[in-house]
């Protein structure tokens, strides 16, 4: 394919936008949109390497593949080997294991999946992931691997005229997809291929159907096409879901400036922007760990010196090592087998270098690994067992409500009486994102109190509406009138504690026989891994570290459910649960700890939690004798 310089002006233009979104999202609030320009010129060129080849019979995928290698994996084990060697001197042990655990994702590329299951692009634990930004790398990979094997699949069944149409029937039925999934799985939505993919299609339907315009219509073109990105640069932001329907203004106008095809624009041919075009792929890789370290240190005015810092970094990267591409195959797989085992080894040995190097016990490295990985699993899997559960007339109705404290408490229940196995109470849930801050619907206070606090601005229209959709739907669910007990348990928030009250009063009103038990907040100020290490260091107990520093908002939430127990509800305090006196219980006599991050608990604490509350729980969940309903 002849080389077009319009596509190195599209990189700079996306670039400029994702590196200026990065440092200061209020430069440019829909600069991420940048990821979705990169994803169309990919798919540009793939689908021209790819058909050339089909249409001569000469595409080799390994060929393919190695080309794809040489050119992304040097660059990126590069800036993976110095952030490890940097970071290893600034970072928190468990910070710096996960580190390892984020490099070897991304050089495996599979980093999007590994990000979509922490969290959000946007969430403000974004800025403490050193690698983010190679789930686009992981997603563009994996459209490497699987576009070429699915082409020569077809080529079998359609001569390559229909093969092109095809493409176009992908592409829409992509983008379909995309808005659903957007609507209903956001994270899911904006780290996969899957919704990612008709982005690259596009390219190629750019690629196969060009078409013939005079220099006026072609700059017509080419102007609309920037307008467009420009748009979506200033007046989308990360409270727009996205990829959804919004990014076919980014995704469209890249595919008019892919068919304007001005080599000689002014716009896209200029010294400038060849050049950062030229650079883009090494800054990207470099901007966004220069960002977290200006966050990470809090450092002022960063956004400056970040900037000239990536571009300085990028440009060596280019020259020293993009450049110098390996010359054969043999040399590629070499070395592209030999960094990933390393990275990977690395990854799996890194808590016996911790333990080795930094003194920290081995049952500490180890127990909090496995919680780690093992914790969200834990909190979710009992509670999502019980949504299907309807009312049974014969048993004693439980009925558990709320977030994740809710699934944490199901937890601390079934440790003690084995829920799933019991035959004489029926466990029922219902479930409401802990961001929506309520739990039932009152229809006028609802509405005001998210104005008054400004709710939308904090997590965007879409999930606003989303969360007034299933409290709705919890407020009008039948078994709430039928339920014998009704436990809830929220991360509850101080602007919303009143209407709270309000609504368990209303539950009350419309089931009087329920016995309603409200579980207070429980949790500390960091991960529970991290105050072991540092109390450790500093030659502290632990659960004397967690009492002084327990947050001040579980403190005014207890004390507010404690003081309003005239509303007809028991009130559990978890924190004292945890912390009886002069001390905090966080880890057990093996040293295994009780919590797997800030505010839920492992199993091990939902033991812990089901002999401490055995006391202030319903005398039915442990009584042998079979039950009758009165």
């Amino acid at each position: 394919m002849k080389f077009r310089t319009d596509l190195n002006g599209l990189r700079a233009i996306a670039l400029i936008a994702v590196v200026l979104f990065h440092f200061n999202p209020s430069l440019a609030p829909g600069g991420f949109a940048g990821v979705d320009i990169f994803f169309v010129i990919s798919g540009f060129l793939m689908t021209g390497i790819i058909f050339k080849g089909l249409n001569t019979d000469s595409l080799n995928l390994v060929d393919f593949y190695l080309c794809r290698a040489n050119r992304i994996i040097p660059p990126l084990a590069a800036l993976c080997c110095i952030l490890l060697f940097v970071t290893w001197f600034i970072l928190p042990p468990f910070d710096y294991l996960t580190l390892g655990q984020h490099v070897a994702s991304s050089i495996t590329f599979i980093s999007n999946i590994t990000y979509f299951y922490e969290s959000g692009y946007f969430d403000a634990s974004a800025y403490e992931k050193w690698l983010l930004h190679t789930w686009s790398l992981s997603v563009e990979w994996q459209f490497y691997i699987i576009y070429p094997i699915i082409l020569l699949f077809l080529k079998q069944f359609f001569s390559l005229e229909n093969l092109k149409r095809l493409l176009i029937v992908a592409t829409i039925l992509g983008f379909i997809f995309c808005v659903v999934a957007t609507e209903k799985w956001p994270t899911f939505a904006y780290f996969s291929l899957p919704t990612r993919a008709w982005e690259m299609l596009l390219g190629g339907v750019a690629y196969f159907y060009p078409i013939k315009l005079h220099e006026n219509q072609k700059r017509l073109l080419e102007i609309t096409g920037i307008t467009l990105m420009l748009l979506s640069f200033s007046f989308t932001s990360k409270m727009t879901p996205w990829p959804g329907y919004m990014a076919c203004v980014p995704v469209f106008g890249t595919y008019l400036i892919l068919l304007s095809n001005r080599g000689k624009s002014v716009l896209t041919n200029n010294f400038l922007f060849q050049t950062i075009g030229k650079w883009s792929y090494s800054i990207y890789l470099w901007h966004w760990p220069i960002a977290v370290y200006g966050a990470y240190y809090q450092w002022d005015n960063w956004v400056p010196i970040g900037i000239m810092l990536s571009v300085v970094f990028g440009a060596l990267s280019y020259y020293l090592i993009e450049q110098n591409q390996f010359k054969t195959h043999k040399n590629t797989i070499i070395f592209t087998l030999v960094t990933t085992l390393f990275f990977v080894v690395f990854y799996k040995s890194t808590p016996f270098l911790l333990y080795q190097i930094s003194g920290i016990p081995k049952h500490i490295i180890a127990a909090n690994l496995e919680q780690s990985d093992k914790g969200e699993l834990f909190t979710w899997q009992m509670i999502d067992k019980l949504k299907r559960h309807k009312i049974d007339e014969h048993k004693l109705n439980v009925m558990f409500i709320g977030d994740s404290q809710s699934a944490d408490f199901a937890n601390v229940v079934n440790e003690k009486i084995n829920v799933m196995n019991n035959d004489k109470i029926n466990f029922m849930a219902l479930k409401v994102s802990a961001k929506c801050g309520v739990f039932y619907h009152l229809p006028k206070p609802l509405n005001a109190l998210y104005d008054r606090v400004n709710l939308s601005e904090h997590i965007g229209e879409t999930k606003l509406l989303k969360c007034g959709k299933r409290i709705r739907k919890i407020t009008a669910d039948a078994r709430l009138l039928s339920a014998d007990y009704i436990f809830i348990a929220m991360n509850w928030r101080n602007w919303s504690l009143d209407y709270n009250l309000k609504a368990i009063k209303v539950i009350k009103q419309k089931n009087p026989q329920a016995k309603i038990v409200i579980i207070g907040n429980k949790g500390m100020h960091k991960p529970l891994p991290i105050i072991m290490v540092n109390a450790f260091k500093d030659g502290k107990e632990v659960g004397e570290v967690v009492l002084k520093s327990l947050p001040p908002t579980n403190i005014k939430n207890n004390k507010f459910f404690r003081e309003n127990q005239d509303a007809g509800y028991q009130f559990i305090n978890m924190t004292n649960a945890f912390c009886p006196v002069k001390r905090c219980n966080v880890v057990d006599k093996n040293g295994l700890p009780f919590f797997y991050d800030e505010v839920h608990t492992t199993r091990q604490g939902a033991r812990y939690l089901s002999e401490r509350l055995k006391p202030v729980l319903p005398t039915e969940f442990y009584n042998s004798k079979p039950m009758h309903k009165q």
